[in-house]
Parts: structure tokens; C-alpha cells; sequence
């Protein structure tokens, strides 16, 4: 495997590139996605990935914030959430024009389906979309990122001037809001105060009051790992891993033939609001893939390793490419109730994991010494 840039884990970028992947053949229309959607119990890929991406800005940035200073960390992040503004402006663009044309032209229900408020009320739709007020599937979760990104600075700056117990707490707040359906009911309450032409479902899936819970947890570790002395190893507690162990796997068994008395679609284990069950089981399954699997995976050197660390260095830039390839191929479908043929699905994921391949190659290094003489901090940042 290449060397990595000074400070970057390469174990971190492996399984955010294995994340990816597994998102990428989730969002494909293959009978694999049933596979891929919660593998590992009720958790997604996305949930993993924001997680990571916030951990890495915050032991990224908590660093320069003390060496910088906050303004220096702001123009560094925002400048980050304007790219990735100019990239979800570009893809909509994309939705509107060109997938929206071959749904037209040629008959593709899945493909209006997508795009079905926009076919409702374009106008609107074109105006909502850059205000981040219309978001389509699979557009819902840049525009979610890039707010907390924007946020970061602020959370960081507050952190480090008073201390993580009031941000975690309003987070725990707010994610409490959100498991009480509180984003309906301020919607509720705006909509009818201002006139809001669009429905609640124009604004996404994710729930931000649930995913900001996410976000922060992850921004906090990483600002305590930051603090940890270079080259001071994680402390390993056997029992808690033991513990933890175990409770993974009881998700795991519970995810894939109930039990517990509780119904796998309540709203315990809902992935938009971050149901409760989802926070312990990410707990559990973070802290074993931390302290077990991310060990073994920095001692590896094989090269199917390095393809997910190269995806993981350039995860945003890959994200964004496979969103498109991931709209299209939904235009390969004729009737819903009729998969593909199998040498078709299989296709189409050689062809997305390809070209997010390629993307990653071409947004990274051309040479492990420009990796170790610093032209990997477009990597850093973005981090996030």
C-alpha cells in the first residue's frame, strides 16, 4: 500500500472506501442492494460515513484551530462547504435537464418517480432546489453535510473556549426533538405562518435534528483523539470490547430474525430520525471496529486495500460522482415488479465501481512522494 500523508490513518480511509462502496451498490437497482442496505444490523452505510467524516475534521481541525486559530479553520472549512454547494448545485442541474428529459422521452416511471415533485411543480422545484429546500433522493445527504460542515468552526470554537458538555447535550436534545417528530411539527408550524409551497418530503429523508447527533459525536472523538499525545496507543479495555462484542451481535441477530418484542420498522430502530436501538448498535459495532478490526486492517498490506483507501482519501469527490451514475441506471428499469437480468446488474455495478475508482485516482496523488510531500491536503480536507 502507498504511504499515506504525515497524520492520515490509513486504516480509516480503507473503510471509508469499503463504506462507500457498499452505499454505491445500495443506491444501484440490484437485488444485491437487500444485501448492502444493513448488513451488520440496523445500520447503514451512511451512518458510518458521516461518523468518519466528522471524526476526521474534528482531529483534523481541532489541530490547526490551536495552531491557527478559528479563522483560519473557517475559511478552510467554508471554502470546503462552497465546493460541495457548487457540486450539489451541478448535480441538480444534472436531475433537472438530462434525467428529467429521459424520463420524459422515454417513458421511465422510476426516473419520474424520483424527480416527482419537481414533474409536480418545476418552477418551484428549480427555485428550492439551490436554497436546499427541494432535495431528491440521493441529494439529501450533501446538503445535510454541508451545513455541518458550515457549523463546525463555530462548534470547534465554542469547545475549546468553554468545554464539549453543553454541545453534547444540545445535541442529545435535539435528537430527542427529533425522535418526537419535531421536524414535522415545525414545519407544521412555519409552513403555516409563511405559505411553504412544498411538502415536508421536498426536504429529504435524513432528519438533521437526529443526524446532527452523528455529526457531533463524531467531531467530539475526533477532537479527543487529537488531544491524545503522538504516538500514544488507544487504550484497550478487553471487557468492554467483550461487552461490546456482544451486543453487536445481538443487533445483528435481532436485525435479521426479530426477537425482543419489539417490530425491526418501529420507530426505535427508523434510520432517518436515528432511532434509539440504531445509537446503541452503532455504539457497540464503533467501538469493536475501533479497538478489533481497525488494528488488524493498519497491520494488512494487501492491494485490494489500497483500491478502498484511495476511494477513502477522495470519499467526497467519489460520492459525488456515483450519485448520477446511481440515477441513471434507474432508468434501465421498465416495471418495478421486473428486476434486471443478473449479467445487467452485474454490469452496472462494474461500471459504477469503476468509474468511482477512476475518480478517486484522478483526485489523488500521481506518486507516493507527492503523497508524502503534502499534496494529499485536498484529501484532508476533505476529511469531512
Amino acid at each position: 500500500m502507498a504511504p499515506s500523508a504525515p497524520g492520515r490513518r490509513d486504516e480509516l480511509d480503507i473503510l471509508r472506501g469499503a463504506l462507500l462502496v457498499q452505499m454505491a451498490v445500495t443506491h444501484l437497482p440490484t437485488r444485491l442492494s437487500e444485501y448492502t442496505a444493513q448488513p451488520f444490523g440496523f445500520l447503514s452505510s451512511a451512518e458510518g460515513f458521516v461518523f468518519l467524516s466528522a471524526f476526521l475534521v474534528g482531529s483534523t481541525y481541532s489541530r490547526k484551530l490551536i495552531e491557527r486559530g478559528v479563522h483560519y479553520v473557517r475559511e478552510k472549512l467554508w471554502r470546503r462547504a462552497r465546493k460541495l454547494y457548487a457540486a450539489h448545485v451541478g448535480l441538480l442541474l444534472f436531475l433537472f435537464t438530462i434525467v428529467a428529459a429521459i424520463a420524459v422521452t422515454c417513458g421511465r416511471p422510476d426516473l419520474r418517480n424520483h424527480l416527482a415533485i419537481y414533474f409536480q411543480a418545476p418552477v418551484r422545484a428549480s427555485l428550492a432546489g439551490p436554497l436546499l429546500l427541494y432535495q431528491p433522493p440521493l441529494l439529501d445527504i450533501l446538503p445535510m453535510y454541508i451545513v455541518f460542515l458550515a457549523l463546525t468552526p463555530l462548534v470547534l470554537s465554542f469547545a475549546m473556549r468553554r468545554a464539549w458538555w453543553p454541545i453534547l447535550s444540545a445535541s442529545g436534545l435535539l435528537w430527542l426533538f427529533a425522535q418526537l417528530d419535531g421536524r414535522r411539527l415545525l414545519y407544521d408550524k412555519v409552513s403555516a405562518a409563511v405559505g411553504m409551497p412544498l411538502p415536508l418530503e421536498a426536504f429529504g429523508a435524513f432528519d438533521w435534528f437526529a443526524w446532527q447527533l452523528v455529526w457531533i459525536a463524531g467531531l467530539w472523538l475526533g477532537s479527543r483523539h487529537a488531544r491524545r499525545p503522538t504516538g500514544a496507543p488507544a487504550r484497550r479495555h478487553t471487557v468492554r470490547l467483550i461487552f461490546a462484542g456482544m451486543a453487536a451481535g445481538g443487533f445483528l441477530l435481532w436485525r435479521y430474525h426479530g426477537g425482543f418484542g419489539v417490530d425491526i420498522n418501529s420507530a426505535l430502530v427508523d434510520k432517518w430520525h436515528v432511532g434509539a436501538v440504531r445509537v446503541l448498535n452503532f455504539a457497540a459495532l464503533a467501538y469493536v471496529v475501533n479497538h478489533a478490526v481497525l488494528p488488524y486492517l493498519a497491520g494488512l498490506r494487501l492491494r485490494v486495500l489500497a483500491m478502498f483507501a484511495m476511494l477513502g482519501r477522495a470519499s467526497l469527490v467519489v460520492f459525488t460522482a456515483h450519485v448520477p451514475l446511481c440515477v441513471l441506471s434507474r432508468g434501465l428499469i421498465v416495471n418495478d415488479a421486473t428486476p434486471l437480468p443478473a449479467i445487467e446488474e452485474a454490469l452496472i455495478i462494474a461500471v459504477t465501481i469503476g468509474a468511482m475508482l477512476l475518480v478517486a485516482w484522478r483526485a489523488g496523488p500521481r506518486s507516493p512522494g507527492a503523497a508524502r510531500n503534502g499534496n494529499l491536503a485536498s484529501s484532508t480536507a476533505q476529511a469531512g
